[in-house]
């Protein structure tokens, strides 16, 4: 089944209604949804009834959101065995070192997702959300995480918001990404 017949089936209208939802936390409304995802409101409604009993899609006020349900499922969600384990500590101490926020990236389709991300910044919050692709406009320092097999998995990186602190940022960031590195062997 090609990518267009899969959109057209059950399934793939009820991810097209949950792509609408992503970025919308207070909620959206049926007519909003239907008009955006381009299905007929009845169709959403039923779909989104059927997501809502399963905990997927919640709804409040007449407002639509992701569920809990969907937190769980990505939660579990590990792109490469201990990878999000491994860079928690060098995530977090490259951030405090640069004072900068640091982010482990893992390559998918053609972009950059997040995986993991510690804050130095608040303004890097909407920049740098997990499950989501790196900004095009977002400069980054970074350097690749290894596999044992030698295989690149994940790019762990620091915004590069001072130019003046590049060299710095780079030797830091190597640092971690082999701690990252050495960390998968074990």
């Amino acid at each position: 089944m090609n990518r267009t017949e899969l959109d057209r089936g059950v399934l793939g209208r009820a991810f097209t209604l949950l792509d609408a939802l992503v970025g919308h936390s207070d909620g959206v409304g049926l007519t909003w949804i239907a008009h955006y995802c381009g299905i007929p409101k009845a169709s959403a409604h039923r779909l989104l009834q059927q997501l809502e009993a399963l905990g997927v899609v919640e709804r409040s006020d007449g407002l639509y959101r992701v569920g809990a349900h969907v937190f769980r499922l990505g939660q579990a969600w590990e792109p490469y065995p201990r990878l999000l384990a491994a860079a928690r500590r060098p995530l977090h101490e490259l951030a405090a070192a640069t004072r900068a926020s640091a982010v482990l990236t893992v390559p998918h389709r053609r972009e950059a997702l997040v995986a993991a991300v510690s804050l130095a910044r608040p303004e890097d919050v909407p920049l740098l959300r997990p499950g989501h692709a790196v900004p095009a406009e977002v400069r980054l320092v970074s350097t690749p995480v290894a596999a044992p097999t030698g295989q690149n998995v994940a790019t762990i990186a620091t915004l590069a918001h001072d130019r003046g602190r590049g060299a710095f940022f780079g030797e830091a960031v190597r640092h971690a990404a082999r701690a990252v590195s050495a960390a998968l062997v074990r």
